[in-house]
């Protein structure tokens, strides 16, 4: 075979593999080399996802407002109590003498003060007689005015006797209230959620009151506090349902809802989010405080509607090359009024694609619901 042959069928190849090449070039805009699906029936949920961490309703921080040394501790951590009953007591002793002493002191005070009643009963008489004389003409004025400067000390002497038995009840009945006091008791119902005292510690209440014990109120309702993006919190309102997973039960999905959207802005790294309170219930006792949740918000929700994917909303057909054919394009379609207008490429028996109008409802990071009469179920619809 000379060279001139060989030139001639290397340069028929080269000149068949153009052709293809263009062939295939052209077939590009070929509609039936699309990918498709079917127009079905589901539900669709608009979500905010956030994450947040577990917490009792309301905490309560329960400490002693006396100074002193925890003699018995009567609960620990987990503990389940009642409102009033003892946590702990602290050494009575001093307390208890303390009581002793100005119940001492508070008899003390009353018998003064009787003896100064006696002494003024017994000055107004003679100040009584000593008047009745004077008018008689029977003393001169120095007795008159002596009696009466007696019988007015007698007076200011009760008062002074009365303001002893006072002070005297108001310290008796202030350390009895410090004696009782030093039987630390809940404020609530709920559960030792922390211990932070122990046998023999001494308690120092004479600045600031210590903290002893933090009591949760019912775990069987918590809350979490989430950030919600200022791009989205428009759309979050109170009652809104809320469920969630935590990490110790992956497989497991719990239940709630939002009871408050805080107006505080929160602004870390230009980023502004706004806290968003939900509460959750937990009846087994499953949760516990700490747990990091991760929270879906349903802001919308539909049930059983006609969807189709996402990526049907975003395909557009190319024009084949060389034909002069235009793609369609919004506003060569008439929508109807009312709801979010759009259309989608819907594929015939004979791979014959045409735009049909509809409507758009609510949409997740999937799917998008479709209204009115546009399509239906069953129909094939081009995504790519």
């Amino acid at each position: 075979m000379n060279k001139i042959t060989i030139w001639v069928i290397v340069l028929l190849v080269v000149g068949a593999i153009v052709v293809l090449g263009l062939f295939l070039i052209g077939s590009g805009g070929d509609q039936s080399k699309v990918k498709t699906a079917t127009v079905g029936r589901g539900d669709i949920e608009t979500l905010v996802i956030t994450t947040g961490t577990l917490d009792p309703v309301s905490m309560v921080e329960v400490g002693s407002e006396v100074s002193g040394t925890i003699k018995n501790i009567y609960v620990d951590y987990n503990s389940r109590v009642k409102k009033d009953q003892a946590l702990a007591e602290l050494d009575r002793a001093t307390f208890e003498d303390a009581v002793k002493q100005n119940e001492a002191n508070y008899r003390v005070a009353v018998a003064e003060l009787d003896k100064a009643k006696v002494a003024l009963d017994e000055a107004k008489k003679i100040y009584d007689r000593m008047l009745d004389l004077f008018n008689k003409k029977m003393i001169p004025d120095q007795d008159k005015e002596d009696a009466e400067t007696q019988f007015r000390t007698a007076k200011d002497d009760v008062k002074v006797a009365q303001h002893g038995v006072e002070e005297a009840k108001s310290e008796l009945e202030s350390s009895r209230v410090d004696l009782n006091h030093t039987v630390i008791r809940s404020p609530i119902d709920g559960i030792v959620f922390s211990r932070d005292v122990n046998v023999g510690q001494t308690v120092a209440a004479r600045f600031q009151t210590p903290v002893l014990f933090r009591i949760a109120d019912d775990l069987s309702k918590m809350r979490v506090e989430v950030a919600v993006d200022e791009a989205d919190v428009g759309k979050v309102k109170e009652r809104q349902k809320i469920r969630f997973s935590v990490e110790a039960f992956p497989e497991e999905t719990f239940y709630g809802h939002v009871i408050q959207i805080r107006d505080e802005p929160d602004t870390s790294e230009n980023v502004v989010t706004y806290t968003t309170l939900v509460e959750i219930e937990n009846p087994d006792g499953k949760l516990m405080p700490g747990m990091t949740a991760t929270v879906s918000i349903v802001i919308a929700e539909a049930k059983n509607v006609l969807k189709i994917p996402n990526s049907a909303l975003r395909y557009r057909p190319a024009a084949r090359s060389g034909s002069g054919a235009k793609p369609a394009i919004a506003s060569d379609l008439k929508p109807s009024p009312g709801g979010k207008a759009t259309f989608v490429w819907v594929q015939g028996r004979n791979k014959k694609l045409t735009p049909v109008l509809i409507k758009t409802g609510i949409t997740d990071s999937v799917y998008t619901e479709v209204l009115g009469a546009g399509l239906k179920e069953g129909d094939v619809i081009v995504t790519g």
